[in-house]
């Protein structure tokens, strides 16, 4: 994702203006998602309050300038994909619980259901997965894999992220680990699948689906909806969901642990959680407006398939974060 700034700003009238800014938001929010623009221009028109949309690059890159603000914060609400780093920033203070009533006033479906954190650490708003992606040219029907163990075939031509800097990716590497038999076992497995550095180390879904496309790789593990999107557009390439089960991953709201604007707060939590808000989600074509809804009654995208998942341990992935992080970039990243 580009980086970009999108800010609605609104006039401050009267004689304050004299001793304070010309132009503030009502709202500040930090997100990695494509369509948070869309949603808080649609936000905005609906209710007057604005909203200042700041896009740092990455969910890594998100994440390090909230880090690099401390004790001093900027924002007031966070949307990016993942849960474990949820739960990191509830443990560390930097998001604070989202309250009941927005769990309450909600209306759930059964996936919604399955990945909302006990802690309520973040709100789900939708959800993906990470999956294989597979050229169609490249890879013949017989020899597609099927499972992450079948990617050791095309050992040199894997595409993957660098889970420093993609939130996806953290997640799915957690999450591997929870379905391949445990951190040893997986540690292994990938090490015998990531074995070219050139390519096992991208920032983002785009550089994956372009390696896969045009590049070295023939095979990539990809957000699924970085791969959907690509077939939507009438490129030759699969999502392969594979056999051991699909972690979610979910696109999560976190409230800033010192907002000042917890009522505008929640008047976003629920516009985005409405008809118009899941509606605003899902208008356009770029990778994050193909996930799968949490809310009765919204319907996917066309294309988006529906799938089981397996939900991941946050506390677990939470806790060991930094460690797998830098496990990763020291034997997958140039």
């Amino acid at each position: 994702m580009q980086t970009r700034h999108l800010l609605a700003l609104t006039l401050l009238a009267g004689t304050t203006a004299l001793s304070a800014p010309a132009f503030a938001a009502d709202l500040v929010m930090y997100d990695a998602l494509d369509f948070a623009g869309t949603v808080a221009k649609a936000f905005t028109a609906k209710t007057g309050i604005t909203v200042d949309v700041v896009e740092p690059g990455s969910t890594g890159e998100t994440l390090g300038k909230i880090a690099a603000e401390g004790d001093n914060p900027q924002f007031d609400i966070l949307w990016v994909d993942g849960s474990a780093v949820f739960e990191r920033m509830l443990q560390n203070k930097v998001v604070q619980p989202v309250p009941q009533a927005a769990f309450d006033t909600a209306k759930f479906n059964a996936l919604g259901t399955s990945v909302i954190p006990a802690d309520h650490a973040f709100l789900p708003t939708g959800a993906s997965t990470t999956a294989i992606e597979v050229n169609t040219k490249k890879v013949a029907a017989d020899k597609m894999p099927k499972s992450w163990a079948d990617l050791t075939a095309f050992a040199g031509h894997v595409a993957a992220k660098d889970p420093n800097l993609s939130g996806p990716s953290y997640q799915w590497l957690a999450g591997f680990f929870q379905t391949e038999g445990g951190v040893d076992a997986g540690k292994k497995l990938l090490g015998e699948i990531l074995t070219n550095k050139k390519i096992s180390g991208f920032p983002s879904g785009g550089k994956v689906n372009k390696e896969v496309l045009a590049g070295d790789a023939v095979v990539g593990i990809n957000q699924d909806s970085s791969i959907i999107s690509k077939q939507v557009a009438g490129e030759p390439v699969v999502a392969v969901y594979p056999t051991e089960g699909s972690v979610a991953l979910p696109e999560g709201l976190g409230i800033s642990s010192k907002t000042k604007h917890m009522d505008n707060v929640m008047k976003f939590i629920d516009f985005v959680l409405s008809p118009e808000g899941q509606a605003a989600m899902q208008n356009g074509d770029d990778t994050d407006y193909y996930f799968l809804p949490v809310i009765e009654g919204v319907k996917a995208k066309a294309n988006r398939p529906a799938i089981n998942f397996i939900v991941l341990d946050d506390k677990t992935a939470s806790a060991h974060e930094t460690e797998w992080k830098q496990w990763y970039r020291d034997t997958f990243v140039q």
